[in-house]
């Protein structure tokens, strides 16, 4: 854990929940805790000055940016600081909730595509193309992926879990410690070819 991050109090994981998340410049990002069984959280295309407090309503009227899992403890340890609940309308549900994508790392033509209170489907590579992969994100992480947003950056993690679509795709079967990220192109190579 980062030491930077403060943890606050313990708090209840509870859908609905606005959450304050503090960026490294002091500056400040939120997100939403999403209904379903695994831990979801949709992150607002909103940042604010640390004096700043927007009000509730303000913060849940901005585009989505991203939405991914996280883990649990991130929110009941108090990493992010849930600021305040709004209860999801069944039209904001139907709106909001993220579709996500698997796929099966030898044979890349075997995806699945599900999201909560959708029908788990098979789906092409080329159906999962902008969707997000199904895996756990940690704050540091999430973090990360909002300040590369903001600095106009390629986040590694999230060009990682980009649906492979070839077999050329240097992440296809990479050898353990094969697979680098070249930060000046953003981009993968292998050094193992």
């Amino acid at each position: 854990m980062n030491k930077k991050m403060n943890r606050i109090k313990k708090q209840q994981y509870k859908v609905g929940a606005i959450v304050k998340i503090k960026l490294a410049d002091g500056r400040f990002a939120f997100g939403r805790l999403m209904p379903g069984v695994a831990s979801t959280i949709c992150i607002y295309d909103f940042i604010v000055n640390e004096n700043e407090i927007p009000y509730i309503e303000e913060i849940v009227n901005k585009s989505v940016l991203f939405c991914c899992g996280l883990y649990r403890f991130v929110i009941t340890k108090g990493i992010f600081e849930i600021v305040g609940i709004k209860e999801f309308s069944h039209e904001e549900i139907d709106e909001m909730l993220p579709v996500f994508f698997t796929q099966d790392l030898v044979n890349i033509n075997d995806c699945v595509i599900y999201g909560f209170g959708k029908k788990e489907r098979k789906a092409t590579a080329i159906e999962c193309i902008n969707l997000e992969r199904s895996s756990v994100w940690g704050a540091e992480n999430i973090i990360e992926r909002i300040e590369d947003h903001y600095a106009g950056r390629k986040n590694f993690y999230v060009e990682d879990q980009k649906v492979i679509l070839s077999k050329d795709d240097p992440r296809y079967l990479a050898p353990p410690g094969a697979l680098r990220w070249d930060f000046e192109k953003q981009k993968f190579y292998r050094i193992d070819k």
